[in-house]
């Protein structure tokens, strides 16, 4: 384990990982906690499962090549996973259990499997039709490339595959748009919040569903030209944190369509799963890409943005509007427009460290630094 004191913070900054090809928390929305304090990544180019103890610095690896999760069971460990390109499950208890053939799934199904319901019941497929050759992610400050990915043709459907009646249900369709963040309740094994794949500020983006197809469910029903997006599940999973930008009235709005070049402040809000929103933070230090919350809902954390490159924390409380962003350590990866610098910051179980992607030599590398203000 190495160590340094960050030369703009001033705080002391672990690197925990030192792998050839790297290794990475993975997206900031996907469960990482592990019982034992452990804290769940992967190892780039082969796909196996690492296990970080964040007081100690102690990392583990189990070999699972090729492995895509699907969900992890933060009470107890249990992760659901599948090969690329495979149609079986299957499901291992962390952090040292042996795997276990879960499912074979029947050939035909739509999409690919992107999610599974906390019981391990119930599969989510994510089925998209678009042609991201002619129409690429945007990732320079061109406005022409922005809109264009956005006037993209596209439709899609999620599905829900019962593994026990072998159902299958289509939750939701759209002949015009596409989605995206399928991400299962943490608590309910019969709801999943998702995205309406579309510019955040033209219409409703964060909805929930049943997974029988019912209690289709606006959350923080929006107003065009307000901004909600990188939606997340409260610790409990009886609220949904998402930023929040208010663009009504805004003339850049079409010109600097970013997110992170508004010139409106950035948020957080909370919403009851009823979709009403019952917290709206005071305008943030600056843009944070991704906004997190600890286990226990006492700190945030912020991933800064262009000009803004650090990890931060702020104590939370239901009690006060006012978040105060305090920058933790330097973030040294490239900015990229519209994608952040994959930071993808998460708390350890103890609330004790902020643990980060860092770009050390040309590879990712897992770094943390203790959270205190």
């Amino acid at each position: 384990m190495k160590e340094w004191i960050d030369e703009q913070t001033k705080r002391t900054v672990r690197q925990l990982t030192d792998f050839p090809r790297g290794a990475g928390l993975g997206y900031f929305r996907y469960p990482k906690q592990v019982p034992g304090g452990w804290i769940f990544a992967r190892e780039y180019g082969e796909g196996n499962p690492i296990l970080i103890e964040p007081e100690s610095g102690e990392v583990q690896v189990r070999k699972l090549p090729g492995m895509y999760p699907l969900k992890m069971r933060e009470s107890d460990g249990q992760m659901w996973y599948v090969q690329r390109n495979a149609r079986e499950i299957w499901t291992v208890r962390l952090p040292d259990g042996t795997p276990e053939l879960a499912a074979t799934l029947p050939l035909g199904l739509p999409g690919y499997p992107t999610d599974i319901t906390c019981d391990g019941r119930t599969v989510i497929f994510h089925d998209v039709v678009q042609d991201l050759r002619q129409y690429p992610i945007p990732t320079t400050k061109d406005v022409r490339a922005f809109w264009h990915y956005f006037s993209r043709p596209r439709n899609g459907r999620i599905w829900a595959y019962d593994l026990l009646t072998g159902k299958l249900t289509r939750l939701v369709e759209s002949f015009d748009l596409a989605f995206s963040h399928e991400d299962t309740s943490p608590t309910d094994p019969g709801l999943i919040k998702f995205c309406q794949d579309m510019f955040d500020g033209l219409g409703q983006r964060v909805w929930t569903v049943r997974v029988d197809g019912s209690g289709l469910t606006p959350i923080r029903p929006q107003e065009v030209y307000e901004v909600v997006t990188h939606e997340f599940w409260w610790p409990g999973g009886q609220y949904i944190g998402y930023t929040y930008q208010d663009r009504r009235g805004d003339p850049t709005f079409y010109q600097l369509p970013w997110c992170e070049y508004a010139p409106t402040p950035t948020r957080l809000g909370i919403a009851r799963l009823d979709g009403t929103e019952c917290y709206l933070s005071d305008p943030l230090n600056s843009y944070h890409s991704h906004i997190y919350v600890s286990p226990d809902g006492k700190w945030v954390s912020g991933e800064g943005t262009d000009g803004h490159c650090f990890v931060y924390v702020a104590p939370f409380s239901w009690e006060t509007t006012r978040i105060e962003m305090v920058p933790l350590a330097s973030i040294h990866a490239t900015y990229v427009p519209f994608r952040g610098q994959h930071v993808e910051c998460n708390f350890s179980a103890d609330s004790r460290w902020l643990l980060f992607n860092a770009w050390i030599e040309g590879k990712w590398q897992i770094c943390e630094v203790r959270v205190e203000m």
